[in-house]
């Protein structure tokens, strides 16, 4: 159990700097709270005291809000952003480094245990639901209040009710291996104005600058557009980009989500392992 809770703890403040940072979190996020939980209640579980371990997840659901059975098989480096309204169903199977923000449910859709078996790398945004015997491959991305309940191969971007294939997504050792990009600011909004032509059809023909507003009158990003966009973004840049932490803001125009790209590149070069940290 400690080696997966350690996984569990890295995973969540890898890209924290500095000791006090991490500590913070360990001590005052609730969704990592909810994971502890659910680590300690399956240990519980696997060693005959099932007593306790239901106690352990009602304790869960009351403290943090998350549902996560203690007979769901979960891999390591799980990371629970926003534990309220979060559902994993007894017999759900999740491999590791798996991403859950608010609102996700992995569970049952007709009954008698008809849960998901789900690869590696799962990011399921908020609202996201994967219900029934389906099985979802590796390095899989579900958007916004996706409705998931057909089988999905490795490496996709999955949107709508039901749930569709709307991009695809390169494997995570290639993004890994490519250097650390030293863009200009001019540069780096070229790059970002040819990713938004290519992934929004209606801006395929239109002049993108850097002041050309990416909301409302003007390119006119709806949810789904920015769900291609950012998976555009992280296969170009080689990042990993939470739906948590875009907002609005960053999305006022080309220039304003190049220097959001431009934090996130900045994140991604800082330590990542807690014997760097000061």
């Amino acid at each position: 159990m400690l080696e997966y809770l350690l996984s569990d703890v890295q995973a969540l403040t890898g890209q924290e700097y500095g000791l006090l940072a991490k500590l913070g979190i360990v001590l005052l996020h609730p969704g990592l709270h909810s994971v502890v939980f659910y680590r300690v209640s399956r240990w519980f579980y696997l060693h005959g005291m099932s007593a306790v371990s239901l106690v352990v997840n009602y304790l869960s659901a009351a403290l943090t809000g998350a549902q996560i059975s203690h007979r769901a098989r979960i891999g390591k480096g799980l990371v629970v952003y926003h534990p309220h309204g979060i559902v994993v169903g007894a017999e759900a199977v999740l491999g590791n480094h798996c991403r859950l923000v608010h609102g996700v449910v992995i569970g049952q859709m007709h009954g008698g245990g008809d849960r998901p078996q789900i690869g590696d790398r799962l990011y399921a945004a908020t609202g996201a639901k994967l219900l029934g015997r389906i099985r979802v491959g590796s390095n899989v991305r579900v958007g916004p209040n996706a409705v998931v309940t057909k089988s999905m191969p490795d490496n996709v971007v999955v949107a709508g009710n039901p749930g569709r294939i709307v991009g695809r997504r390169g494997h995570p050792a290639a993004a890994a291996g490519k250097p650390a990009p030293g863009f200009r600011d001019a540069t780096l909004l070229e790059r970002l104005a040819e990713l938004i032509k290519r992934s929004v059809d209606r801006a395929s023909t239109s002049e993108v600058h850097a002041h050309t507003p990416l909301l409302g009158d003007g390119v006119g990003l709806d949810s789904l557009d920015v769900l291609r966009l950012i998976n555009e973004i992280e296969e170009e840049f080689g990042l990993t980009i939470d739906d948590g932490v875009l907002k609005p803001e960053h999305l006022a125009d080309v220039s304003s989500l190049a220097a959001f790209v431009k934090e996130q590149m900045r994140h991604e070069q800082q330590p990542r392992d807690f014997r760097h940290a000061r």
